[in-house]
């Protein structure tokens, strides 16, 4: 199937597994022992993985462990494999022998830094069900009709380990055959393990070259962290990263909305250069998957809330020690107007004044105030301005921000384009936060083509309305949650059963949400909407 298309299923319920499989009992109680490492046919392994894993698993006369050696994972795709070795042959492991075993496993059969890339957005889901479909058109039929598209995207085996995947299949849910029967799922099989033994081969050049040329980056040190929650806008924070035995330890400050938060906690590098933080205060947890780039100076990811996982931000780590800007709230200007931005930089010396900067097209008339590496601005756009963009640098400094330049707003999008919550159940719950993005049409004038150009998030004003399946109206309208009319939070009910519905069923269901954008200036509106389905949970969480 040539192309990638945009896949809705309703059986994404396996995808945040795996999200938050790193993020389970084995992040809080990590390695804190160093591991003694011996020779065991020409390969070191640790007594933690000889203890536990060569009682089963075969080691031949080159080093290479049956099975073991022959796939490479993400530190989630481990530890669910530890976890399923518990569950089905009664391993009898601590949580700190597991996650030593995850993070000695992440650094010999790991994955290389541009193989995570392509699958970040399904380690960092954030409440959306819109899936990239396989380009395996067999893929898309067998595949993800359970699974999302990065699940086996997210492996890295021998063609032979491939093969394996079928009969496992087959012998851990037989039934499925039964439920797969509308497509030829067995002969289907084995034409993909072809296709992925030669797209996602255990040998790769990518993990070439980080084995012979990658290295443990040094993540501790001060970092200033620029970052964007859709519940709140962009926000800025410090934060400190120390060594602690085999893991690191972060302390980290933000500013939210005016409002200081502190947060600290454990952190694993695995693989070199992959992180999995857990921290929190008194008031809340947050789970973050970041990646330290190829410089070493900058570390990208996300975070969620650990009992709302549709919470969360989007962050950069900047390693301190540069001057320069990084960013700036909001993101648009309108012409003919004149408006107060924020500036964040780094490390930015003290009073600076207007003639500090340089800009293109539009004019700096105030600095408004200067505090902790932030920068209020009043800015004014001309009438007559040409360009879609313009930038702000700052003499002798690194970085330029830029700000998108509109006359009207033209049409909006609503993401995520598809939403996914899941009911609350035993204390968590996934909301989904959406925004409304808005659009000018671009020189053709048409919505919805290539040169649209975006402005950013605009406010608007949310509602729910019934989605009618087949033309059915089954009032999931008054059961599924409730969505902010002003923020476009939807927080999810609880799961149920509820006597109030037919058949006393829980409080599931599709719904569409709507937003609209009223022009300050004109007073015209602007509408768009999405798809909600809301549904259980993906886990059963046990104390």
């Amino acid at each position: 199937m040539g192309g990638k298309k945009i896949w809705i299923t309703v059986f994404l319920i396996v995808v945040v597994i795996l999200t938050g499989a790193c993020t389970n009992n084995s992040t809080e109680k990590t390695v804190t022992k160093k591991q003694t490492k011996t020779n065991v046919a020409g390969e070191e392994w640790s007594d933690t993985f000889q203890k536990s894993c060569l009682t089963c698993h075969a080691v031949d006369e080159n080093g290479k462990v049956a099975r073991i050696s022959d796939m490479r994972k993400t530190p989630e795709g481990w530890e669910q494999s530890i976890l399923r070795m518990k569950r089905t042959w009664g391993l009898d492991i601590s949580n700190e022998d597991a996650a030593a075993i995850v993070a000695e496993l992440s650094a010999k059969n790991g994955l290389a830094p541009e193989e995570t890339d392509k699958i970040m957005y399904w380690l960092t889901d954030t409440g959306s069900i819109i899936e990239t479909t396989p380009e395996n058109e067999l893929m898309a039929e067998s595949c993800i009709q359970c699974h999302a598209g990065a699940r086996p995207l997210a492996q890295y085996r021998t063609e032979d380990e491939w093969k394996k995947i079928k009969d496992f299949h087959i012998g851990m849910n037989p039934s499925m055959v039964y439920q797969m029967r509308a497509v030829d799922w067995v002969g289907n099989a084995d034409k993909i393990a072809e296709y992925l033994a030669k797209t996602n081969p255990l040998e790769t050049e990518a993990w070439k070259k980080w084995k012979e040329n990658g290295k443990n980056h040094d993540i501790t040190g001060d970092w200033k962290i620029i970052g964007y929650s859709p519940s709140t806008g962009l926000y800025s924070g410090d934060a400190t990263i120390a060594a602690n035995d085999d893991r690191y330890y972060e302390k980290r400050s933000l500013i939210i909305e005016g409002k200081t938060t502190n947060y600290e906690g454990n952190v694993n590098l695995y693989t070199g250069y992959s992180l999995r933080s857990s921290l929190g205060n008194e008031n809340e947890k947050i789970r973050g998957v970041f990646n330290v780039n190829a410089d070493g100076k900058t570390i990208e990811g996300q975070w969620n809330q650990v009992n709302d996982m549709g919470i969360y931000g989007k962050e950069t780590y900047y390693k301190k020690g540069e001057s320069q800007l990084l960013a700036v709230w909001p993101k648009s200007i309108r012409k003919g107007s004149e408006q107060t931005i924020t500036v964040f930089g780094m490390d930015l010396p003290e009073g600076l004044k207007k003639e500090s900067f340089t800009t293109k097209g539009f004019q700096i008339t105030e600095i408004v105030k200067q505090k902790n590496d932030e920068l209020q601005l009043k800015v004014k756009a001309p009438d007559n301005m040409e360009n879609n963009v313009v930038e702000i640098s700052l003499a002798d400094q690194q970085g330029t921000v830029a700000l998108n330049v509109f006359e009207k707003v033209e049409h909006v999008k609503v993401t995520p384009e598809f939403g996914l919550a899941r009911l609350a159940y035993d204390g968590r719950k996934q909301s989904v936060q959406f925004e409304a993005i808005a659009y000018t049409n671009g020189k053709d004038g048409k919505p919805n083509t290539d040169d649209d150009v975006e402005i950013g998030p605009v406010n608007a004003n949310w509602n729910l309305q019934e989605y009618k399946l087949m033309g059915i109206e089954d009032e999931d309208i008054k059961y599924v949650g409730s969505l902010n009319a002003t923020s476009g939070l939807f927080i999810p009910s609880d799961g149920g059963p509820n006597v109030k519905r037919e058949w006393n069923t829980n409080n599931s269901g599709n719904v569409t949400v709507i937003a609209t954008y009223t022009d300050p200036v004109t007073g015209g509106k602007v509408v768009g909407e999405t798809f909600l389905y809301v549904t259980i949970p993906d886990f059963v969480y046990v104390k």
